[in-house]
Order: structure tokens, then sequence, then C-alpha cells
């Protein structure tokens, strides 16, 4: 059974706060992205983009793990 975003778990410490990593530039800053960013739903990975970028980043640990999609 593929694993939803929902119920994601830090592979480093078991939790599950989880933030999505958005790579590139964020072409359309508004007030639901800057929300979506304090609720620590998606992260902000920077705008250097290469292929092995993390999908994944737990809000407790920090850890990063998973694979960007294009």
């Amino acid at each position: 059974m593929p694993m939803t975003e929902s119920h994601l778990r830090c592979p480093n410490c078991n939790k599950e706060w989880i933030s999505e990593i958005v790579w590139g530039f964020p072409g359309h800053y508004d007030k639901y992205l800057e929300e979506q960013i304090e609720r620590k739903e998606i992260i902000l990975g920077g705008c250097l983009v290469t292929d092995h970028d993390p999908k994944w980043e737990c809000n407790n640990c920090y850890h990063r793990w998973g694979e960007r999609d294009e």
C-alpha cells in the first residue's frame, strides 16, 4: 500500500510532523503560500535545483529524505 502524505513518518525519528520541500523560485508568493510556510506544511528549499534534492523534511529533527518530483 503506497504511503500518502498524510501518513508520512520521518525515517530518522518516526514523527509525523513533515513538510514538503518546494524547490525553485516561488513565482506566485501570496498569503496562502505564506500561511503554508508558517504552519510548516511546506519549506522553501532554495533556487538552486539539482537532480538529487530531497522531497521531505521532518519538523522535529530536520532530517531530509525522498526525491523531489520533476
